[in-house]
């Protein structure tokens, strides 16, 4: 049953994707370049906002905090499958929880 849920979620996930791309495709293609171009330099401005303030945390954070930080983003990244597993496994089930109350 636990396969079965993996792969359910894994094809869940795939077609999320496919419908996300297939939607990103048909929003860039009936916007006009001017638009797109703005769109370009807010993502790169509030790109720049971000970066500065995460460089401001991590100045002001304190270095214990920092470390224990960086063990969690190592461990995360080392345990990468098995997160994005759960991930696609929560996911399939708040799906079905949500179409299930949808048709009481």
């Amino acid at each position: 049953m636990k396969q079965q849920t993996i792969e359910k979620a894994s094809l869940i996930a795939d077609q999320i994707r496919e419908k996300a791309e297939q939607a990103a495709r048909l929003v860039r293609d009936s916007t006009p370049d001017s638009v797109l171009d703005k769109t370009a330099q807010a993502a790169t401005q509030v790109w720049d906002g971000a970066t500065r303030a995460g460089q401001y945390a991590a100045d002001k954070t304190p270095d214990p905090l920092l470390e224990k930080a960086g063990q969690a983003a190592t461990a995360a990244r080392g345990n990468r499958s098995r997160l994005l597993v759960t991930g696609a496994v929560i996911i399939a089930l708040v799906l079905v929880r949500r179409s299930r109350a949808h048709r009481r």
